[in-house]
């Protein structure tokens, strides 16, 4: 395709203007001629000899290999960094500086207002890479990406994927043609960096037309950093709420939900979490392949012609390793033998502690150094479950007084919904009685928590409390699971009527570091 029947989509006829070859050379006579005059530094030195080319901003390269670009202008640097243009044409121009791996990329419009552009400091910076993914018309085996206003010009795969290599430094804008109907299906406008990557994602089509109910994306903004590498298959993780879907346009249960893959066909999930009254939902996605995850996917709802939904097991043939990243986290193990919980980075780590309340004593001046507490396990004691630490805490409580201790750690700063927690799991031992708390400690009048009671005996003993094992909220001190879900910031165990509580292994099921963001 030649530049002129691109442009045909880019400007108005009116626009495009003959580009001259010369060096330095005026393409127009005005009574108060244009100018440009630019220094360009290299290392903080004025830098000579560096390379320049100028097109009109609009422009885009042919694709034709055989064809050579017709600079506006082009030249050199002189001794001291300048390039001076007089009697410069009117219009919008992009001016491109490059020496060996280092450039530097401006814009600047000339007219009947503005006869000059003047810039005394530009800094040569090594190039940057961009990456992105074209949204491909179904009919297109691939599609052309070019920097306006450059000579860069490059193709995409069969996916809609392309790399630009030494991509300059600056305000840049990338335009993605369809070869078979020459007309634009991408822009995007983005700045690079000296030494920059930037993955673009997805360059949509604007002519793409979508259904009226719903929503396209790409996947991999399902895939946080700790995921990573993938292994497949695997289960992406897909959070709804007010803030990206309007629950009033689908079914109260959401059985209306269909998920597409960059093919149109229909991609497995079960939904772990349906709740309108929290605005929130969370859909469980079954990816076999790396390949699934290259195109956009559609999420659709409210077709009633759209094909049934057959079950699905999300987690058939996941190892246990992977499943457990991916559907819990740890809170406490004791491990590293800090006063600070066992979040996994990048999550913020808070301090454990230990508290008595209402004359309620702890051995060992725990309350004011838990680490005193933290014992190596036992030669007996499984290592595969226990590690190499827990933590022991004696204590003196007498609930009928209102005495207990506390043993706890903040766990997010602010309240998250956790709906679709499946288990709180923690591994204890000793005498006496506790109670397993989720609450809230913000700023407000109100301490909202769920708990569950139980008594220690002296064999280790796994304990999983699920959301109904949670004391109802007839108990008038506890506001019951359905209020507390999504309030919680904290992880808190309560020991009275002993002498002694060992824990460890505080794990939650069914949420994982993304819900604690």
């Amino acid at each position: 395709m030649n530049n002129y029947r691109k442009l045909l989509y880019l400007t108005t006829l009116g626009l495009i203007v003959a580009c001259g070859t010369g060096n330095d050379t005026a393409g127009n006579t005005t009574e108060i001629e244009n100018a440009i005059a630019i220094r360009v530094f290299d290392n903080g030195k004025p830098a000579n000899n560096v390379r320049y080319e100028v097109l009109p901003s609009w422009y885009v390269a042919d694709t034709s290999k055989t064809s050579s670009v017709n600079y506006t202008y082009e030249g050199e640097t002189d001794a001291d960094g300048w390039v001076h243009i007089d009697g410069h044409q009117n219009g919008s121009y992009t001016i491109n500086f490059t020496k060996g791996k280092s450039s530097i990329v401006l814009q600047y419009t000339l007219n009947n207002l503005n006869h000059e552009y003047t810039l005394d400091s530009a800094a040569l910076e090594t190039a940057g890479t961009v990456r992105g993914l074209i949204d491909l018309p179904d009919s297109a085996d691939y599609a052309w990406v070019a920097i306006q206003g450059m000579g860069t010009i490059v193709k995409t795969d069969s996916l809609g994927q392309f790399v630009i290599r030494r991509a300059p430094c600056g305000n840049l804008t990338v335009t993605a043609w369809d070869v078979a109907e020459q007309n634009s299906i991408g822009q995007v406008s983005f700045n690079v960096s000296a030494n920059d990557t930037i993955d673009l994602g997805l360059i949509e089509n604007p002519s793409k037309v979508l259904p009226e109910k719903a929503i396209r994306f790409m996947p991999s903004t399902l895939i946080s950093d700790w995921m990573r590498p993938l292994s497949f298959p695997t289960v992406l993780i897909m959070r709804l709420n007010a803030d990206n879907f309007d629950f009033r346009k689908a079914a109260k249960d959401g059985s209306d939900i269909r998920l597409y893959d960059g093919s149109g066909n229909l991609i497995p999930f079960e939904i772990d979490g349906w709740d309108t009254a929290l605005n929130s939902a969370t859909l469980n996605i079954r990816v076999e392949s790396a390949a699934d995850t290259v195109r956009p996917w559609i999420l659709a709802w409210g077709d009633k012609k759209a094909a049934k939904l057959g079950s699905v097991d999300v987690w058939k043939d996941l190892s246990d390793s992977l499943v457990n990243a991916i559907n819990s986290i740890d809170i406490l193990n004791f491990e590293n033998g800090s006063m600070y919980n066992d979040l996994p980075e990048p999550l913020n780590k808070y301090d454990w502690y230990i508290q008595p309340h209402d004359s309620a004593t702890v051995q060992n001046n725990l309350e004011k150094k838990p680490t005193n507490g933290i014992e190596k396990a036992d030669s007996s004691m499984d290592s595969s479950i226990f590690g190499k630490n827990v933590l022991h805490v004696e204590y003196s409580a007498n609930n009928a007084k209102g005495q207990y201790v506390v043993i706890g750690t903040r766990i997010v700063e602010r309240p998250h919904d956790w709906s679709r927690l499946d288990s709180v799991e923690v591994w204890l031992k000793g005498n006496g009685d506790y109670e397993i708390i989720l609450e809230t400690i913000v700023e407000t009048d109100t301490n909202y928590k769920v708990t569950y009671k139980g008594s220690a005996n002296k064999k280790w003993t796994r304990v999983a409390v699920r959301p109904e094992d949670f004391t109802k909220p007839e108990d008038k001190s506890y506001h019951g699971w359905n209020v507390t879900r999504n309030k919680i910031t904290r992880f808190t165990i309560f020991a009275y009527n002993g002498t002694e509580l060992w824990i460890d292994n505080v794990r939650m099921y069914g949420i994982n570091q993304d819900d604690f963001q």
